[in-house]
């Protein structure tokens, strides 16, 4: 497990929950749009899910990184972003999970 002042779990840390990873996988946007919607502590809406873009979720990390006081770094996750986009969707949603069981 991370230090305190990041996140749970690894970036390639994928598969330790087969669901999201799967969901991840096969359903980026949903997944972008369903970690936008539970950052912002709201229902994901068909809206979100066409608006979804991976890059989206740029932003919504940084949106993580705030909320849990984690340490920021931009060009960390621009280039995780570049490179193992789906990784970085899938470790955000395990994120949100662990600090949000309710949703």
């Amino acid at each position: 497990m991370a230090g305190s002042n990041d996140f749970s779990t690894g970036l390639l840390s994928c598969c330790s929950d087969c669901c999201l990873c799967l969901g991840t996988m096969f359903c980026p946007w949903y997944m972008v749009a369903r970690n936008k919607a539970l950052v912002d502590n709201r229902d994901c809406t068909i809206c979100d899910c066409c608006c979804a873009q991976p890059n989206l979720e740029y932003f919504t990390r940084q949106q993580v990184r705030a909320r849990w006081n984690f340490a920021f770094s931009p060009c960390a996750d621009c280039f995780a972003m570049c490179f193992c986009t789906l990784c970085v969707i899938c470790q955000d949603a395990r994120e949100i999970a662990l600090r949000n069981p309710a949703k």
